[in-house]
């Protein structure tokens, strides 16, 4: 399920992504094979979800919206993040991360991202990351610019291995899986925030009902590793699919409501 601080995965909480999502994990790549797991979109419409963030110790730290939205034969994916408290006098805490994907394949073409975050003295510090995917050939390279107030820009290039999906798009193409008791497929994570990639597993070993604030779930548990690091998502089992809980082992979202 990616900057050290509780605004990251996933994007903001990314110690979520979680999608949102799998940023910051130590350990060995998982030396599996890779191929392309994105099958059907289960929205049929635009959507907005609302989550509860909290944190191992049940804490409420923020909230998210995901938001899906089509556009001919492109989907927008949109997340939105803030603190759950602001110090008094101090700037809120935001993360907007917007991803743009191909609405058969799932495949990425570009993304944005603006992080609204404090310094250690309470100021605020404004974070601004894009990125594109381009196609040469048989290979595409991912191109990220960031650029933080105060002058301090960086640009990077990573040319991709094959079957990859953007990290920032995963708690949307999770629910695109071919969903089935024992499935077990890898594919490769690209994190234009941290410039790496790295091969992530699927695996779904059971299906559970569980309750969040949005009411009662039949889902699929869903376990993804990168690594050593074991995430786990709560999908639901009919479409379109919804990420009904989503553990990062840092953050936790919780469902609260869905349009």
């Amino acid at each position: 399920m990616r900057r050290g601080r509780w605004l990251r995965a996933a994007s903001m909480i990314a110690v979520v992504a979680g999608a949102v999502l799998l940023t910051g994990c130590q350990g060995a790549t998982p030396n599996v094979k890779t191929s392309d797991i994105f099958v059907a979109a289960p929205w049929k419409a635009s959507e907005r979800l609302e989550y509860r963030l909290r944190n191992s110790d049940g804490q409420d730290v923020g909230t998210g919206v995901l938001t899906t939205r089509l556009e001919g034969d492109r989907v927008v994916l949109g997340q939105s993040y803030t603190e759950a408290m602001t110090p008094v006098g101090a700037p809120p805490v935001r993360d907007e991360v917007t991803v743009t994907v191909d609405a058969k394949s799932f495949k990425p073409v570009q993304g944005t991202r603006m992080t609204n975050g404090r310094t250690e003295d309470g100021k605020a510090q404004v974070t601004r990351t894009t990125w594109t995917y381009r196609t040469e050939g048989d290979k595409t390279r991912l191109a990220t610019s960031s650029e933080r107030d105060g002058g301090k820009s960086s640009t990077g290039e990573l040319t991709l291995r094959p079957h990859f999906y953007d990290n920032e798009s995963s708690l949307w193409f999770w629910r695109g899986i071919a969903f089935a008791e024992q499935y077990e497929h890898a594919y490769v994570s690209a994190n234009a925030i941290d410039r790496t990639q790295q091969n992530v597993a699927v695996r779904i070993p059971q299906r559970e009902t569980i309750e969040v604030p949005a009411g009662k779930f039949d889902t699929w548990r869903i376990l993804v590793r990168n690594g050593r690091a074991v995430r786990t998502a709560w999908i639901s089992s009919t479409p379109p699919h919804l990420i009904v809980r989503w553990d990062n082992a840092d953050l936790i979202f919780e469902l609260t409501k869905f349009e």
